[in-house]
């Protein structure tokens, strides 16, 4: 269906349910979770999915995803007004995650909340295996789940209150309670620990938030903003107001090259970029190529920017003859209207598109076609990315497969709308080729199914990719509409969360609970935690288990840096390396000494190996030059093996 048929159906059902005074719109929620920082092994497990794989930096979490963070990890997850930290060995998911409600499972570990606000019919809430933690304020938060069960809640700053059996009661600033027991609760208040290096930690990454918190170009509920004036120059151009464009990146570089494609629910296909500043650019805004370089422009200042998987126009497809089975793709300009893939309301479309299009009306949905418009970046210098059909849906990087398309043939790509017409596959959703899928660290069995206590009921489990397969091959690139799923989910009596729900109206709110006084504040330390049951990855040290680190943790953005370079280095950049050397094993004639290559990439690992050493012992600084230099190592090597591939297809060129 076209995109002016879809929004004719639209707008036809619209003004039914509008005499009726009921709607029938599932606008998907404005906000995700970004995966904003990953330091050591942290795996992921997506809600629709039975297996987990290494987390991807910057990638879109929602409802039913879960995290875990291996020994010696730490991850960071930014919502719209809170970042929620993962210390490791904690076992993380999303139960709700929509305009009106952030609440997240925790049921072992240790996780730091800090709030910058908490706007008025919205609801922040952490379910742990015995208590429920709801946070009404904005403040700084500490909670600890015990193997066995047990919670500790710290308020640093603001006030929770706690829902622990029965009763509910106020945890104010500079307070900790230690709730105990399952079937009978008990529970105290005292005064709060001493800050310790996780704390520390936590803090450092607050101060460096806040550095840009002032910022007036951008909305501060715009997901990843707060990586822009590190990562890029700002100035005011009159005809775009204020823009940003990115001090370094690679000859080539293009808005949506560098990163790859995965599927998320609800929004379908969706970007997620390389770079350690790349969310932002790639879900808000607009691109211009201007000054002979890229520019991003966000838009008026909105209060709640609304969050769109990617901003950008697909062109190829089947049949095409110059890039066979081949898909493009380029980002949409200044003024130009985002009409998304999935089913939305008008009024939806209108709040995304509203802080680039300021005269955006029904009338003007209604009649936009995404296949006709003149779109300005088709044309601008290397705005246009092909790639093979398998490097898409296999979610592989597209910057290092980058068709050769001649600006002619580019000019006759049929455009194809804001989606690929193409069904995902397994590796779409888990965003990992086959060769990068690893054994990786998993908690125990147990956690996945550990019931927590909750006052709110969570959203119901996804449905299966398996089941939905069959449906998303029919309507290729257009994700499943929500009654459709709604109805999946009750015909394959899909069981929903363990969860024990809490009737607030039973609740006797405690309004003194029981307090130990003299008691000295103690420094919180996290018991020795069992090691995962699943076989370690390849060449992964092994971590000595320690009641508390000799040394302080990675701190600071050489740290951070670091892991995530480490972990792109372990889980994707030298299984892509592996994967081409075996490629260019099968092609015939190619002129390249690959037993070189091979030990090459050999003493690469070596060396990763030793920067992993460098940072689990604090020396960020050295292990983030030894990652850079492996990485510069890895792409000259993958070049030389592209190159070579290449030259041996096209066989002895003529004089």
């Amino acid at each position: 269906m076209s995109g002016t048929l879809r929004f004719r159906v639209f707008m036809a059902i619209g003004a039914v349910l509008a005499v009726c005074g009921a709607t029938a719109w599932a606008d998907p929620p404005s906000q995700v979770g970004r995966l904003s920082l990953i330091s050591g092994w942290v795996s992921f497990h997506p809600g629709s999915l039975d297996e987990w794989a290494p987390a991807t930096l910057n990638y879109p979490l929602t409802v039913g995803d879960h995290l875990w963070t291996d020994t010696g990890a730490r991850a960071e997850v930014h919502v719209r007004f809170a970042v929620i930290r993962l210390n490791s060995n904690t076992e993380f998911s999303f139960l709700n995650l929509d305009d009106q409600t952030v609440q997240v499972r925790v049921s072992e570990g240790s996780v730091n909340v800090r709030l910058r606000r908490v706007d008025d019919g919205t609801v922040f809430e952490i379910d742990t295996p015995n208590a429920t933690v709801t946070l009404p304020s904005a403040g700084s938060y500490r909670i600890d789940v015990q193997p066995s069960g047990e919670t500790t809640v710290t308020v640093r700053a603001g006030m929770a209150e706690v829902t622990a059996g029965e009763d509910a009661y106020d945890v104010s600033a500079g307070q900790s309670t230690d709730i105990s027991g399952s079937d009978s609760i008990s529970y105290y208040v005292t005064a709060a620990s001493r800050p310790d290096e996780w704390d520390a930690w936590s803090s450092s990454r607050d101060h460096r938030e806040d550095q840009f918190a002032s910022n007036p170009r951008v909305s501060r509920d715009m997901i990843g903003s707060e990586d822009l004036d590190d990562n890029g120059t700002w100035y005011n151009d009159g005809g775009n107001g204020p823009v940003w464009f990115p001090s370094h990146v690679p000859a080539g570089w293009a808005p949506y090259r560098f990163g790859h494609w995965s599927w998320v629910e609800p929004w379908g296909w969706t970007w997620v970029d390389d770079t350690s500043w790349g969310f932002a650019p790639f879900h808000y805004g607009r691109w211009a190529y201007q000054n002979a370089r890229w520019e991003w422009s966000p838009g008026a200042v909105q209060a709640r920017p609304v969050y769109a998987p990617a901003l950008v126009v697909f062109v190829g497809g089947s049949g095409w003859t110059p890039a066979g089975d081949g898909i493009g793709w380029f980002p949409l300009g200044p003024r130009e209207i985002y009409v998304p893939p999935y089913t939305v309301s008008p009024e939806y479309v209108q709040r995304i598109n509203v802080a680039h299009v300021t005269n955006i009306n029904v009338q003007i949905i209604e009649n936009y076609n995404t296949t006709k418009v003149v779109y300005v970046n088709r044309t601008a210098p290397q705005a246009v990315t092909f790639v093979p059909r398998e490097v898409f849906v296999q979610s592989r990087p597209a910057g290092r497969a980058v068709l050769s398309i001649s600006p002619t043939e580019v000019s006759r790509a049929p455009v194809m709308g804001t989606t690929a017409k193409i069904a995902p596959q397994r590796e779409s959703i888990i965003a990992q080729p086959v060769a990068a899928r690893a054994p990786v660290p998993q908690p125990p069995p147990a956690l996945l199914t550990r019931r927590v206590e909750s006052r709110i009921a969570p959203t119901p489990a996804r449905v299966p990719f398996a089941q939905q397969q069959k449906v998303l091959m029919a309507n290729p690139g257009r994700p499943i509409e929500p009654v459709a799923l709604t109805s999946m989910q009750r015909s394959q009596q899909i069981a929903p969360p363990a969860v024990r729900i809490v009737n607030p109206a039973t609740l006797t709110k405690l309004k003194n609970p029981p307090v130990l006084k003299n008691v000295p504040p103690k420094v919180q330390q996290k018991p020795v935690e069992p090691a995962p049951v699943v076989p370690q990855p390849v060449n992964k040290p092994t971590p000595k288990v320690q009641q508390k680190p000799k040394t302080p943790a990675p701190v600071g953005q050489a740290g951070s840096s670091a892991g995530s370079l480490i972990t792109t280095l372990r889980t994707r950049t030298l299984p892509d390396a592996d994967q081409s050397l075996s490629e260019a094993r099968k092609v015939a004639g190619i002129r390249l000494d690959l037993n070189a290559v091979a030990q090459q990439l050999a003493a690469a690992k070596q060396a990763l190996a030793g920067a992993e050493k460098d940072l689990a012992a604090g020396n960020s600084s050295q292990a983030l030059q030894k990652a850079t230099a492996i990485q510069k190592q890895v792409d000259d090597q993958m070049n030389q093996l592209a190159a070579a591939i290449q030259a041996a297809k096209q066989g002895p060129q003529k004089p």
